[in-house]
């Protein structure tokens, strides 16, 4: 994990709510409100907060969301927004996250199926929420697993 994020980590304010609540926050909100969020920009302490969640490096987290490590860096210190992009790209995550825990019953299972890598997919799924056909991938296998099939 990066300096910054572990740092960002220590200093945030508290949202009272975990990057997992978020995801199931976002989930139950409406196509229109969710589109609203996205424009508006999502709080970089969302970013830190997934950072955390995952137990993932800030380069490997830049990467995921496409931005450089130092525009990651400027945005935590400044404690800032992300662009509407990157805000997408976290809530695709985050909503991903809140489905695969509704579908193993359990956020454990759920982060650790993320991370994984996954034969179906061919790496984790997590790796793939940078690109929306990865996405639809994940998002496919998820229903199989969901409704019975092998994946």
């Amino acid at each position: 994990m990066g300096i910054e994020l572990k740092q960002a980590k220590q200093k945030k304010e508290p949202t009272g709510h975990s990057f997992q609540e978020w995801g199931a926050m976002i989930r139950k909100m409406s196509p229109a409100k969710r589109i609203e969020m996205v424009r508006g920009g999502v709080k970089v302490v969302h970013l830190v907060e997934a950072g955390c969640y995952y137990n993932i490096s800030q380069a490997k987290l830049s990467k995921l969301i496409g931005i450089s490590d130092a525009t990651i860096t400027r945005k935590i210190k400044s404690g800032g927004k992300l662009g509407p992009l990157e805000s997408e790209r976290l809530a695709r995550i985050a909503l991903i996250e809140a489905e695969a825990g509704k579908v193993f019953d359990s956020s454990d299972l759920a982060r650790r199926w993320m991370l994984e890598s996954n034969l179906a997919l061919g790496e984790s799924p997590l790796s793939l929420l940078d690109t929306d056909m990865g996405a639809d991938e994940v998002r496919k296998v998820l229903a199989s697993i969901a409704y019975g099939s092998v994946a």
